[in-house]
């Protein structure tokens, strides 16, 4: 009976054990869900439980950093400007929006026929930074509601064309713009920005022995060395793990978009956050990898001209500048003979020093010390600049918007390369509008 007893004890004790472990991993998940709930309201502004079937903001940060989750090689070769993306790639139904026929991330295909003469064609050109200044139009009307704050554009139906491409240029934008104006391609207005890809990527092609007018080493390297075969083990080891962190990261977005908890939906936005990391430094140390390698850029059947010797820095970033200059020079009579007005804008970035104070954000996923690009900014953007008053002097319209995010202390750059999130999107905005409003009615 003792032993009965005794038992019964134990097994009431272990019962009420359980049930106040129990209890308190309930509390525990109902706390850990209500700070959860928080930090979305504070993040998405809108309440979990109640949210509508909108695109995750992480998600639209992913696809504005230009990380692509559905493909590992997207860019293809092209006869004229280098490569473009693929055809019919990342597209938004919703939006309609993907890569157009031609390779360029579009609401349109081109050329672009206008449907009623009430329509204003703004065409932009330069490489991801240009790429992602036209779509957060599509996305958001951000420039065009600027513009049409202004009388002079209050009753245009504007219409911007992205003929921008991460790694694009010069002279890739002079030819592209050639190019389409020799299919027929109609424009009202011509916005050129640029700067960071002429030195950091032109840099890398230096480095590289690769001529400096060429494409992006970059860029042309992993996929002329695909066709031919010809990739070294570290390189392919490299795209290995880009594709492979992509993968995992398209798992967890989709998992993201299906939490029906909130504290499902924070666990994997932090996982999310960690794998677009992973993803950053996994693109940084391929880029490290392409600039050291020495593989003969011609042993296939893709011509690519090669310098004959990797030029010192100084006459290096004299020989970008001076392209980089005629290039606007002849993009500007380009168009001032078609009595087009033409906007060259110099991008802000975050290697170039200024008076900008960065955040403690900032500082953790937008500097990077293992840059590839840190050289190429910090050297050639100073040779950039000493060329705006030479461009002015030719007529070209050119502004430095090099400090324009200065007297912000809110997070504006968004990854360690040259990209901005949304404060940094609407700052841009803002200074291009002006700046074209003003130009515009000087002009008159």
């Amino acid at each position: 009976m003792s032993n009965f007893m005794k038992d019964s004890t134990l097994f009431k004790k272990a019962k009420n054990l359980s049930v106040l472990i129990a209890v308190n991993l309930a509390i525990a998940f109902v706390c850990l869900e209500a700070i959860s709930l928080a930090f979305y309201f504070v993040n998405q502004k809108q309440f979990f439980y109640t949210r509508g079937k909108t695109q995750e903001k992480i998600v639209e940060e992913i696809d504005r950093a230009g990380i692509r989750l559905d493909e590992s090689i997207v860019e293809r070769l092209h006869p004229f400007f280098g490569y473009v993306l693929k055809q019919g790639a990342f597209t938004n139904e919703k939006l309609k929006l993907k890569v157009n026929r031609h390779g360029f991330f579009s609401l349109y295909e081109y050329p672009f026929v206008k449907t009623n003469k009430n329509q204003f064609i703004i065409g932009v050109f330069g490489g991801s930074v240009a790429n992602n200044f036209a779509v957060d139009e599509y996305v958001t009307q951000r420039l065009s509601k600027k513009l049409k704050s202004y009388p002079e554009f209050a009753n245009k139906e504007i219409v911007v064309l992205n003929f921008g491409n991460g790694g694009y240029k010069q002279p890739q934008q002079l030819l592209i713009l050639n190019y389409f104006l020799a299919l027929g391609q109609e424009f009202d207005l011509v916005i050129n920005l640029d700067g960071f890809n002429e030195v950091a990527l032109s840099n890398l092609n230096n480095k590289a022995q690769l001529d400096i007018g060429m494409p992006s080493v970059q860029h042309l390297q992993p996929l002329t060395g695909l066709a031919n075969n010809n990739l070294s083990p570290e390189l392919m080891g490299s795209i290995v793990q880009i594709s492979e962190t992509k993968k995992q990261l398209k798992a967890a977005v989709d998992k993201l978009q299906n939490c029906s908890i909130a504290l499902c939906h924070a666990v994997t936005s932090l996982q999310v956050r960690q794998l677009v990391s992973s993803y950053q430094q996994a693109v940084v140390k391929y880029d490290k990898q392409v600039k050291e390698s020495n593989s003969d850029a011609n042993s296939g059947i893709f011509y690519i001209p090669k310098a004959d010797s990797v030029l010192a820095d100084a006459a290096a970033f004299d020989k970008m500048a001076a392209m980089w200059y005629e290039s606007s020079v002849s993009m500007n009579q380009i168009l001032s003979s078609r009595k087009i007005p033409y906007f060259h804008f110099i991008q802000p970035n975050q290697y170039y020093p200024t008076k900008r104070v960065f955040t403690d954000k900032e500082k953790e996923i937008a500097i990077s010390k293992d840059s590839p690009y840190i050289a190429g900014v910090k050297q050639g953007y100073p040779v950039l600049l000493s060329k705006v008053g030479d461009l002015r002097k030719a007529g070209v319209n050119i502004f430095s918007a090099v400090n324009i995010l200065d007297n912000t202390k809110e997070t504006v750059y968004k990854d360690a390369c040259c990209h901005y999130n949304s404060v940094g999107d609407e700052i841009l905005a803002n200074y291009v509008s002006s700046s074209i409003v003003q130009t515009v009615r000087k002009s008159k």
